[in-house]
């Protein structure tokens, strides 16, 4: 899907109904990305904000004769491996999702699935997401460009403004890591 260039001029010349138009669009796209890149709702919130603003500020940069989405793919990229920089710089405690007064054991006993394999489940997902988020930017966006936006060694090469090469090595590098995590962690065996 791409838009018209109708609407991206109407975006450059800043009306602001365009730019609802265009980014409710890719808004289910852009979460998809984010999300799979901080792996938690607030913080793929936060970039795709970010992104939003980076939109509205440079898209008078935008080439009109180019496709839309791979232009608005590149800035989420960036927002995704700027945001985890920043993050890391900013590290503070955020207590407040705890609510000590909520009976989740209540919930949780009451629950008619299987409590045992539903908490393999969760747990594996757990250490899986943990294991990802432990992996360096670049390991962790070539994985989740690959497995989770689907794209080819070439596309990835495109939006990374990396060589095909590198996108390959640092995708292998990823895997391997990934592995080696796994199987010293006892989810993958040998």
């Amino acid at each position: 899907m791409d838009i018209s260039i109708n609407l991206i001029r109407r975006c450059k010349n800043m009306e602001r109904d365009a730019f609802d138009i265009l980014l409710s669009s890719y808004e289910g796209q852009l979460y998809r990305l984010c999300f799979s890149y901080a792996r938690n709702h607030e913080s793929s919130m936060d970039i795709m904000q970010e992104v939003f603003i980076k939109v509205f500020r440079s898209i008078n940069t935008f080439d009109e004769s180019r496709s839309f989405w791979p232009w608005l793919k590149r800035i989420a990229i960036n927002s995704c491996l700027n945001y985890e920089r920043d993050q890391q710089k900013h590290v503070h405690a955020a207590l407040d999702n705890l609510d000590l007064d909520k009976p989740d054991l209540i919930n949780i006993i009451d629950s008619r699935t299987d409590i045992e394999s539903d908490t393999a489940v969760k747990d594996m997902k757990r250490i899986l997401e943990q294991v990802i988020a432990e992996l360096p930017d670049s390991y962790r966006m070539v994985l989740t460009l690959r497995y989770v936006e689907d794209m080819t060694y070439k596309e990835m090469a495109s939006n990374l403004e990396q060589p095909v090469g590198t996108v390959k090595s640092n995708l292998c590098r990823a895997r391997n890591m990934l592995k080696r995590k796994l199987e010293s962690s006892g989810l993958l065996e040998v």
